[in-house]
């Protein structure tokens, strides 16, 4: 039998983005790094030890780019336009239940709110870098790469509805409430059936990864306005 991707390589995956942030913020913490730099040093890490965990395992499996669908065209990067709308769009479609579900207009995550606080050009910069960058690319690898790969023998449907699930769940860590839990998954889930589309439609995940930048771009830009623009946006809501 030809060497695949299976579920249990998802498993070691996410355990390898855990420790890999747990280090890397834990060495920046006792180098007495500025909190944007503990920040910066643990997501690096998560990156760092999610494609890591990856490479390990496919070189052990002999398991190329393409065992991933990872081909990238000139032409993926008009979806980055596709991304950018469904997240207005979204925004826009789960206003009265954020509403409802977070009356205080609060952000739905923990990591948001870290964000918001960021203080300097140079490490919201670096923010956006991750968001529109690094998590498209590592979070396709791992569910449209990896587990849509070892879901591949079964109904298209159970692919598409699977992948959106755990993609979901795992958004679901750094939830600031049972409400935001409840928005953040099923704005996930939904985003997650699109990407999971698009990536079966073509056959390889660099569309996917174009419009899940495009999707986290709208929140990065906000991320660069003035912190003085966030209080007044802040205000107005």
């Amino acid at each position: 039998m030809a060497p695949r991707w299976t579920v249990m390589d998802l498993v070691l995956i996410v355990l390898g983005a855990l420790g890999g942030s747990l280090l890397a913020g834990a060495a920046a913490s006792l180098a007495d790094a500025p909190a944007e730099t503990v920040l910066l040093a643990t997501f690096g890490g998560q990156y760092v030890g999610t494609l890591g965990v990856m490479w390990v395992i496919a070189r052990t499996r002999r398991l190329g780019p393409e065992s991933l669908g990872f081909d990238i065209h000139p032409a993926d990067v008009t979806y980055l336009g596709l991304g950018v709308a469904l997240q207005i769009a979204i925004a826009i479609l789960f206003a009265p239940l954020q509403q409802l579900l977070l009356p205080d207009q609060g952000p739905s995550q923990e990591v948001a709110e870290i964000f918001a606080a960021l203080q300097g050009f140079g490490p919201r910069l670096a923010m956006v870098a991750v968001s529109t960058l690094l998590a498209p690319l590592s979070e396709e690898l791992m569910f449209r790469g990896v587990l849509l790969r070892a879901l591949e023998s079964k109904s298209r449907r159970t692919v598409m509805v699977v992948t959106s699930l755990v993609f979901a769940a795992f958004h679901l860590l750094g939830v600031t409430s049972v409400g935001a839990g409840v928005l953040v998954f099923v704005q996930i889930f939904l985003v997650g059936l699109v990407l999971a589309h698009v990536t079966l439609r073509h056959g390889r995940i660099g569309p996917a990864m174009f419009v899940h930048s495009g999707f986290n771009l709208v929140a990065a830009v906000i991320l660069l306005l003035p912190q003085e623009v966030l209080e007044q946006l802040g205000q107005a809501q």
